[in-house]
């Protein structure tokens, strides 16, 4: 016999004892989506918050910097009102725009005078020309003063030319011109001078008239007056001085040139005469030679004595046991900047400059900056300027 069940009501008190089971995971899920809603709220107050702050901060950086020196009243930030639903992700709080002020216009400013531009005065121009001449090949160098630049021509010029004569470059002077509507003088060169190179009064005129001047002049030989300076000083060689014997002490003395270098320690001696300059480095077996300052009244005693340049308040006495290495440069001083092709440069004192250039036969020239102790030397120059900074020597003979 089939029986069946009604099972409808067991069925019933199955799912009413499951969904009892769920009530705590149930609640505890309706707490935790609780405290993350309020968790949403209070990071949008607190961001809020935060906006508000840096708007008011934004706005009194504007009235600062457009110069504004009144200080605007702090705003209040904004009541920010707490949502009755917490969880609502439609609320935003409000952020305040400040409002900048109209910027200042600035007065234009004056105008800043400019300096002058510098004018540099006293400065030479060279031209050179390279000319065959019987059967050699002979450059000749034109120099030309010039009192400022803006003159549109010179006040003076001159023409010479260079030939090495057993390892000597030997200057030559052909003709100069004492203003720019006066002919040419020449020959410059003494007659000594001139026959160490091969030429005569005549040919040395004919030399003159290929000069390459700047004004573009040419002249014949006919034009060539003769230099009346030369013929009063030809009688004395430049690189021969005239020298004496002390017969008192025995000293070899030359007015006019001063020894280069060799200074004993703690020089000069000052406040004392020619004669006790001469007596005291007689005394001492260190002192070969000394320089006498006439216009200073100072002495230096030397060690040795070679080369001696031209100085016209100096007298060089030197012992006799020094008087072969004496050696006469006609190197020329002022307090000028040369300019030209420099080869050679090197922190030197300036005596030591002064050697260094003299003993160096492609040296025709050199440049003593005084504020860095710099010695430049030049093989070829075109130009000199006056500048007290720089000392600077010009070769007229170089030995």
């Amino acid at each position: 016999m089939l029986v069946r069940h009604n099972t409808t009501l067991l069925v019933q008190a199955v799912d009413l004892a499951v969904k009892r089971s769920a009530i705590p995971t149930l609640q505890a899920q309706a707490a935790a989506q609780e405290k993350t809603a309020r968790a949403t709220a209070f990071r949008r107050m607190a961001t809020g918050g935060a906006i508000a702050v840096a708007a008011v901060g934004i706005g009194l950086g504007i009235n600062l910097g457009l110069g504004d020196k009144t200080l605007p009243e702090p705003a209040a930030l904004p009541t920010i009102e707490q949502p009755s639903d917490l969880t609502s992700p439609k609320y935003e709080p409000p952020i305040p725009v400040p409002t900048p002020k109209p910027i200042q216009e600035q007065a234009p400013q004056a105008d800043v005078p400019t300096r002058p531009d510098v004018v540099t005065v006293d400065f030479n121009k060279f031209a050179t020309k390279n000319v065959e001449f019987q059967g050699t090949t002979w450059e000749l160098i034109t120099g030309h003063h010039f009192k400022d630049e803006n003159d549109e021509t010179w006040d003076r010029a001159w023409c010479y030319s260079r030939r090495s004569v057993n390892g000597v470059d030997v200057n030559v002077s052909l003709a100069a011109r004492s203003a720019p509507t006066a002919p040419p003088a020449g020959p410059g060169a003494a007659a000594q001078t001139l026959q160490l190179v091969g030429l005569n009064d005549s040919s040395a005129v004919d030399l003159a008239t290929r000069c390459a001047w700047l004004d573009g002049r040419t002249f014949a030989s006919s034009d060539i007056i003769p230099d009346r300076s030369r013929e009063q000083a030809a009688t004395v060689p430049a690189e021969t001085p005239a020298t004496e014997v002390d017969p008192d002490s025995g000293f070899v003395v030359v007015s006019g040139w001063d020894a280069i270098g060799n200074d004993l320690p703690d020089m000069p001696t000052r406040n004392v005469s020619s004669e006790q300059c001469q007596t005291a480095c007689d005394a001492d077996f260190r002192c070969l030679a000394v320089t006498y300052n006439t216009k200073f009244r100072a002495c230096f005693m030397k060690g040795d004595a070679s080369l001696l340049v031209k100085s016209e308040e100096s007298i060089m006495a030197a012992k006799k046991v020094v008087e072969s290495n004496l050696r006469y440069s006609n190197l020329v001083f002022a307090k000028t900047e040369i300019s030209g092709n420099a080869y050679w440069t090197s922190p030197l004192r300036y005596p030591d400059c002064i050697l260094q250039c003299a003993n160096d036969k492609s040296c025709l020239g050199f440049n003593f900056r005084k504020k860095e102790s710099a010695c430049v030397l030049f093989n070829s120059i075109t130009q000199s300027a006056d500048n007290a900074a720089v000392a600077s020597g010009i070769k007229s003979v170089a030995n």
